[in-house]
């Protein structure tokens, strides 16, 4: 699925503006999928274009207007055949495993504040999703999705915590300055 489909997907929850559509990617999706403003109005303006969703205008009164963007039935229908025909792909993409892989070109140093960093962020992630999970508003999928979220986190950190000494002796070891 693209940003256009999650955008879609994310209005068969309900109505949304795009700022609280780019809140839902931070949180609930945070942590198997991203998105920017910059790809998300685009599909709004697409997914409107194509007749998939609508706009209504919000007044504000002490901030500026606000659109709020709802599905159609046209839309909602479209969203669920897309969900029903796409493949369950896992695909991993990782800026700390591709910093792993070169780490014999960082310096000892480097490489330990790498491994705090990130058993930091896994922490948080761990801590952000535990919050979540008994949300009365999920879904058995979005509990699913949650408490996979979390042992998935859980166990990246404790491999981090389990390896990471091992790693940075053999680094030490044979570290390229």
């Amino acid at each position: 699925m693209n940003v256009k489909s999650l955008c879609l997907g994310s209005l068969c929850l309900k109505d949304f503006s795009g700022y609280e559509i780019k809140k839902l990617f931070e949180s609930a999706f945070n942590h198997f999928y991203s998105a920017s403003y910059g790809s998300i109005y685009p599909s709004l303006s697409k997914l409107l274009d194509e007749g998939l969703v609508t706009v209504s205008i919000q007044p504000g009164d002490k901030h500026p207007d606000k659109k709020i963007f709802s599905v159609t039935s046209e839309g909602r229908e479209q969203f669920i055949k897309e969900l029903a025909a796409t493949p369950p792909v896992e695909q991993m993409r990782s800026g700390f495993l591709m910093l792993m892989f070169f780490a014999h070109l960082l310096d000892t140093p480097r490489l330990i504040e790498i491994l705090d960093q990130i058993e930091q962020q896994y922490a948080e992630e761990i801590d952000y999703l535990d919050s979540i999970k008994d949300c009365e508003e999920n879904t058995p999928g979005m509990r699913f999705t949650v408490e996979f979220g979390l042992d998935s986190y859980q166990h990246a950190l404790n491999f981090v915590r389990q390896h990471r000494g091992q790693l940075i002796e053999k680094h030490q070891q044979g570290a390229v300055k």
